[in-house]
């Protein structure tokens, strides 16, 4: 069997997530991370700093931009892909506006390249397997859904490296940040959804502090409960009723279901769907046109 090509990664922004994803890519057999920029000092890495998007976008040796950078820069780093004619993955939220969105999502899909959003749950075990139950009808009819996300304190503390923009209404917020993932996981799951009803309490600091929202999906209601406070840095919890059973996803990894098995088909990593994408093949990454319907929810649930 041939040997699979190695794709060359350009990375935007070496904040938490660019650098977690550089460290990923280059552990990784089908990757190898050409460069980087990023505006700011960052900590030392085993990873070619260039003196700007411009220079690591025209490169031959880049088949794929990933924008790791804050989301008000997200569209500045796909319309550079789009120009350089580059596969592009672009961290989420797309954008911090709903025509933002809209736009990155006009713009990839008139060019026709490869383009994915970074949404964890896309390939995570514990997701896919959530999915795949209630697709199998082992939950049999679903009927409804609850969402509970706490934090301590926002940022999260490991976030604390990240940037003033997760602390800001403009871009953050945990809303965004963190329940964006699971909007996304209900849109595989249950369809387009439009936000039903919403109660917001904001800090100081103008972004939320406490978030309830329902989403109406064809057949199924999502009730969410978000807040600062507790004890836990980062707790999140997603179930899923139905007429003959529930599952939830806890904690992002954990899927807590005591029903029979559902299929064992195996599930591949995020980087190996990454891999299919540059190789042309079906893959399981969010699309723009996700990423955008998320951000339409986000930003009416904000508004």
């Amino acid at each position: 069997m041939a040997e699979q090509r190695r794709h060359g990664i350009g990375i935007l922004g070496l904040g938490v997530m660019g650098r977690e994803m550089a460290a990923s890519l280059q552990r990784h057999p089908r990757f190898r991370v050409v460069g980087a920029y990023d505006p700011a000092p960052t900590m030392a890495m085993d990873v070619p700093r260039v003196a700007s998007p411009e220079r690591l976008a025209e490169s031959p040796e880049v088949d794929c931009l990933y924008v790791a950078s804050p989301p008000a820069h997200h569209a500045a780093g796909v319309a550079l892909a789009v120009r350089h004619r580059k596969a592009v993955l672009c961290e989420k939220p797309l954008a911090p506006t709903r025509d933002g969105a809209e736009a990155m999502r006009n713009r990839v899909e008139s060019a026709g390249l490869p383009a994915a959003v970074n949404f964890y749950f896309a390939a995570a075990e514990a997701a896919v397997r959530l999915r795949r139950l209630a697709a199998d009808g082992a939950l049999g009819e679903i009927r409804s859904a609850r969402l509970i996300l706490r934090f301590k304190a926002w940022p999260r503390p490991w976030q604390s490296a990240a940037g003033a923009w997760l602390s800001s209404a403009a871009e953050g917020g945990f809303t965004r940040e963190v329940c964006s993932h699971f909007l996304f996981q209900a849109g595989r799951m249950f369809g387009p959804g439009r936000c039903a009803m919403r109660r917001l309490e904001r800090g100081a600091a103008g972004t939320e502090t406490a978030i309830a929202a329902r989403i109406a999906y064809r057949d199924v209601t999502l009730e969410i409960d978000g807040a600062i406070g507790g004890a836990v840095d980062d707790y999140n919890r997603f179930e899923v009723i139905g007429s003959k059973g529930r599952a939830a996803l806890v904690d992002w990894e954990r899927l807590e279901y005591d029903g029979p098995a559902n299929s064992l088909t195996p599930i591949i990593s995020m980087l190996d769907a990454l891999a299919d994408m540059l190789d042309g093949r079906t893959h399981e990454l969010a699309q723009f046109a996700e990423g955008a319907a998320v951000v339409d929810l986000i930003e009416t649930m904000l508004a």
